[in-house]
Order: C-alpha cells, then structure tokens, then sequence
C-alpha cells in the first residue's frame, strides 16, 4: 500500500541523496523532479544502470515468441536512441531458434527474427536493467528472484501501458531521461494497486490455434511499440 507519508519523506530525502561527487565526473546529476517522486528509484536507475544508456530485457518463458518478439518492436522504436534491448527466458532450453509463427509475425510488422536465439535467466544478472517487462506474473517473479531485477523497475507489458495512460508523463525533452522520470511515476502510482496484475497477463502461445497466436503477437508488438513510444516520445 502507499504510505501517505512518502511524498514529504520524498523532500527530506533531498538533502541526504548521494553528490554526483560520490559516482563519478560521469555521472549526470539527478532530476529534482524525480528526486521529489521517487528518490530511491531516481538514483537506483541513474547510478546501476549507465547515464547515457537505457537499458530494457523482456523475459518470458522460453524466449521463442513473447519476449523475442516484443526485444524487436521495441528496439525498432529507440533505433536512434542509447537503448540496449535485450530478451530471455525463464527455462533453459538450449540455443533454441524462435518458433516458426513469431518470425512470421516479426515479419509481418517489418523486424527480422530469424537470428536470434533463445537465452536463459539462469546466468543472466538484471540488477543493472532500467527496465524489465513480462508477459505473466511468474516471469516478474523470475526477473527479481533469478536474475535480481528490481522489482521497482519491472513491469508486465499490459501493466505498463496502462499506467502510462494514468499518470503524467514526464515533460523533459530529453528521451532517456524523461522514460526513466516516467518509469518512477509509473511505479509510484501502481502502489495504490494491489492487484495491478489480474487480467492483464499475454498467455504462452504454446500448443494453440495459430488464429491465437496470432492474437498474441500482435498483442505483443502493438504493446512493446506503444510503450517505447510513451516512454520516449517523439523520437528520429
């Protein structure tokens, strides 16, 4: 639950945030704006994760569909961006191709998938993630106890897209800084929301009819396309 008592904490917090001087010439100085929101999530992504470098994995089960096709979309929106994209899952099946039917989606939304090849969480360390978004409860789950993900940073898709259709998203001109500022809102406003997970999990596609998994593809592109386009606005 929210503590009502956060936002002032959030001030106070102000004044015993770590100096650019303690991380380095390097390393830009934080937003006051995010500062304010969510402190501890503020310079969690600023000082773990590179300060001209936003960093995204998508994780499902098997890395063959879901999470393959969605690294894709996304990566095709922040082209022109410092993003790294990454994608796994969350069983270890080997250097596995894509399935027949997520290639023929990715191709179908103009993104070449006949490369890649499927990764496990199981050597995987996502402590250093901006950002990291699942398809269902479990793959959340997985990121944070597995990979050590934040939990502040990790989002399923629908989850995602829905707070970014509730909250403010962050005025700031430049786009890696306004997804992380808008990451910290979206996060913040989820809290008054114990069950922000039901009914918005992307099921397995696995061993269905393949006018559903179509459904599921198109699902998964749509919303990792959306996404990167709310988080970085109008991009090159």
């Amino acid at each position: 639950m929210l503590d009502d008592n956060r936002l002032p904490q959030a001030v106070l917090a102000r004044a015993s945030v770590p100096s650019r001087r303690d991380y380095g010439e390097n390393v830009d100085a934080i937003s006051p704006e995010l500062v304010l929101v969510d402190p501890g999530l503020a310079w969690a992504i600023r000082c773990e994760s590179s300060s001209t470098l936003f960093r995204v994995a998508f994780v499902c089960t098997g890395n063959r569909f879901r999470s393959a096709l969605a690294a894709a979309a996304f990566r095709s929106v922040a082209a022109h961006l410092p993003v790294e994209v990454d994608s796994y899952g969350t069983l270890e099946i080997g250097s596995a191709r894509p399935l027949p039917e997520a290639v023929a989606m990715a191709a179908a939304f103009g993104l070449e998938l006949s490369g890649h090849v499927a990764k496990s969480l199981g050597t995987t360390d996502l402590s250093q993630r901006s950002l990291v978004i699942g398809f269902e409860p479990q793959h959340i789950t997985a990121a944070v106890d597995m990979a050590a993900a934040r939990a502040e940073c990790a989002f399923l898709l629908r989850e995602l897209n829905d707070l970014l259709e509730q909250v403010d998203v962050a005025p700031n001109h430049d786009p890696i800084e306004r997804a992380i500022q808008t990451i910290a809102r979206a996060n913040l406003h989820r809290q008054r929301d114990p069950r922000r997970w039901l009914g918005r999990e992307i099921g397995d596609p696995m061993g269905l009819e393949q006018s559903e998994q179509r459904a599921i593809g198109q699902a998964v592109c749509g919303g990792a396309i959306k996404a990167a386009k709310e988080l970085f606005g109008r991009v090159r």
